[in-house]
């Protein structure tokens, strides 16, 4: 007859073995939340195309009004090429835009008129930016600099 069943154990080390195994548990489920909170809160971070930057004769923080017609409310021209308040954008409809939200739009005069500059992606649509702190400081350093951080 087998003695270390766990029917056999004594009635001290059976709550002993509980609380252990709670207390792994507990930390095995502390750490599954927090590798599902690191995952939500830097999941796609947002990263700008350099050489479209580069490439583009001015970049706006714009809100678009109308993405059939292309056009779009300037906030901010950072290279301050464009001085209109509206411009409208031959190629909007392309980046299929969310309207009313902020976003930064890297553009380019052609003899068609003011389209939002192509990535070297290629069979990509143009690429625009959401507009958050993170997406104008990468902005800022490569305007400043040429390159991201």
């Amino acid at each position: 007859m087998r003695t270390d069943s766990p029917d056999n154990a004594s009635p001290r080390t059976r709550p002993y073995v509980q609380s252990w195994f709670a207390l792994a548990a507990s930390l095995v489920g502390l750490w599954v939340i927090g590798l599902g909170l690191l995952s939500y809160l830097t999941a796609n971070p947002v990263t700008l195309n350099r050489d479209q930057i580069l490439d583009a004769t001015d970049v706006l923080t714009a809100v678009v009004e109308d993405v059939e017609v292309g056009r779009v409310r300037v906030e901010k021209s950072w290279k301050n090429a464009v001085l209109d308040e509206q411009l409208t954008l031959i190629n909007l409809r392309e980046t299929k835009p969310a309207s009313h939200h902020g976003l930064i739009i890297p553009v380019t005069l052609t003899g068609n008129g003011w389209q939002i500059t192509p990535s070297k992606l290629p069979r990509e649509p143009p690429l625009i930016y959401p507009a958050t702190e993170e997406s104008e400081r990468q902005l800022r350093h490569l305007l400043k600099i040429g390159r991201l951080p």
